[in-house]
């Protein structure tokens, strides 16, 4: 087993024979210093640890080490599930802001500083401990989120502390803004102050919280070295890897033509690609199947049913490769696009991959989307999974058919159930955004903006989505910010003026009421299909 240097919060510290021991007042000052010394020494991991608890057996920190996660932490067993609540207005359905079952090891930033292990490279590249914070609670956190948004792999694991009780103290209000204010822009903290004062029916306390938050920020810097991140060596592609693609199209033949001229150059060859036609009978063009399947392992299945979903499970039903690469017919892909794919999910020891998609119609690309780290979305035209993973998980719900976020969905409960989920940033698409075919067909451009002003807002689908997986406040501010935002052009997303956002407010209000109307409409049917439930498939095993 790998070296592992143990930091005792307190004193009486145990003897301890897989590595040094150092003793820290538990303090964040204090414990930041000794943890920057045991990073600066050591060459395997450390093991942060509170005095309360038994330290965990050999062979769970034997399994541990061995295992797929930079850092392992018992967080959400220990009392940090949710927390802060205040993430909810501002991230309401940010995947990662969901926490697993605390019985399941999964994917979870919530790192609790009294039962941590992690790599000392990944502290000596992204910082220790953020000594800005008042106490470890918070300073935990932080250093958690910071792991797994600069490319950590971050796990939640209860093996650490079996049996234990939550022994978390509650954030202050000064670390509790601080934490937002690491990460997010100082308009969305003071959004989330102004409505947790309001909730709280505390205002001066939420205030003051953030008013002193906000003092901090501005003379302690955070930690995290500019540009750092982590990442792991490349892994080995196999030769003779038996990848079958899934690609529907529907209305697009001259763009899902330069999809599969893109296929024929892939430096992993497909093992076959099943394209599932959706066009009418008569609209068909068999002449470009028969083109490209003398240069590619074509299987094309005519299907009269429409539906994204629906094509996509018949499409793995019918698939005999051992790995399913998944891209949209709107696509262009680069030329080792499945290679890339393959060579992440074997780096990371992931169950799904999920690629950069850069839109041609786009708002500015995310910084993030550079390196590899556990993806928050998944992408359903840019993304690889062995088939495993759908036997154990089963197929795409169905009652996202024609509408938004069936990806998001899988993605979420690939991540819920355990599974880790990596962006590999090598692996690019470029988004044509077709102005016809595909989901356009139905008339919506995304979740929130349609084509006109009588259709339920939003797609019921997203409600339902939100409703499966959320809390009630969680779904009210889904749609308090996606209808607000919506206000806003597509081109325009995130890219608007103040003076811009005047003007579409302003020319919305006339809409109100039937804005209103629309809005209950989508809850009334996201409520019927909530009670009717998924239709999730089952994936026999071969």
């Amino acid at each position: 087993m790998d070296q592992i240097d143990l930091l005792w919060w307190g004193s009486g510290a145990p003897s301890w024979s897989h590595g040094t021991v150092r003793t820290t007042a538990p303090t964040v000052a204090a414990g930041a210093e000794a943890l920057a010394e045991l990073a600066a020494e050591g060459e395997g991991w450390i093991l942060l640890w509170d005095r309360s608890l038994p330290l965990p057996a050999d062979d769970v920190l034997a399994e541990l080490v061995a295992g797929r996660a930079d850092a392992w932490h018992a967080g959400l067993v220990l009392g940090l599930s949710g927390v802060p609540d205040e993430h909810d207005y501002i991230q309401p359905t940010w995947p990662l802001a969901l926490d697993a079952a605390p019985e399941l090891a999964s994917s979870s930033w919530r790192a609790s500083i009294g039962a941590l292990l992690v790599r000392a490279d990944v502290v000596r590249a992204l910082g220790g401990l953020d000594p800005a914070f008042d106490e470890l609670t918070g300073a935990g956190l932080e250093l958690g989120r910071r792991m797994i948004e600069r490319g950590a792999v971050v796990c939640h694991t209860p093996s650490l502390v079996p049996g234990a009780r939550p022994i978390v103290a509650e954030l202050t209000e000064h670390d509790r803004f601080l934490l937002l204010r690491r990460w997010f822009a100082p308009k969305w903290v003071t959004y989330a102050a102004l409505r947790r004062a309001v909730a709280t029916r505390r205002p001066r306390r939420a205030l003051a919280g953030l008013r002193r938050s906000g003092e901090t920020a501005a003379r302690r810097p955070a930690v995290l070295p500019e540009g750092a991140v982590v990442e792991r060596p490349e892994a080995a592609v196999p030769t003779d890897a038996r990848v079958s693609v899934v690609l529907p199209t529907l209305g697009r033949y001259e763009l899902v033509a330069g999809v599969l001229e893109q296929l024929t150059q892939q430096t992993v060859a497909p093992h076959q690609v099943v394209v599932v036609d959706q066009n009418e009978p008569g609209e068909r063009d068999e002449d470009l199947y028969r083109r490209f399947g003398e240069r590619l392992p074509l299987e094309v299945v005519f299907q009269d049913e429409r539906g994204q979903w629906v094509s996509r499970n018949e499409a793995i039903r019918r698939a005999t490769g051992d790995w399913l690469c998944f891209i949209d017919d709107d696509s262009a892909i680069v030329d080792d696009f499945i290679e890339r794919h393959l060579e992440g999910l074997l780096r990371y020891d992931a169950d799904l991959t999920t690629g950069a998609s850069r839109a041609v119609v786009r708002a500015p690309v995310p910084e993030n989307y550079a390196f590899f780290r556990v993806a928050d979305q998944w992408d359903s035209g840019n993304g690889l999974c062995h088939r495993r993973l759908l036997e154990r998980f089963g197929l795409f719900d169905e009652q996202f058919d024609r509408q938004r976020r069936g990806d998001a969905e899988f993605g979420l409960r690939v991540q819920l159930g355990g599974g880790l989920v990596v962006h590999v940033p090598g692996a690019i698409r470029t988004h044509l955004k077709a102005d016809k075919g595909g989901l356009r067909t139905y008339g919506s451009w995304d979740g929130f903006r349609h084509r006109d002003r009588s259709s339920p807002l939003p797609l019921p689908a997203m409600v339902y989505y939100t409703k499966r997986y959320h809390t009630r406040r969680q779904l009210r501010e889904d749609l308090l910010i996606g209808v607000a935002q919506a206000i806003v052009p597509y081109e325009l997303k995130r890219r608007a003026t103040p003076v811009q956002w005047a003007g579409f407010v302003l020319a919305e209000l006339r809409y109100l009421p039937s804005t209103v109307r629309r809005i209950r409409r989508s809850l009334e049917l996201a409520d019927a299909m909530v009670e009717e439930g998924p239709k999730i498939a089952a994936l026999p095993p071969v």
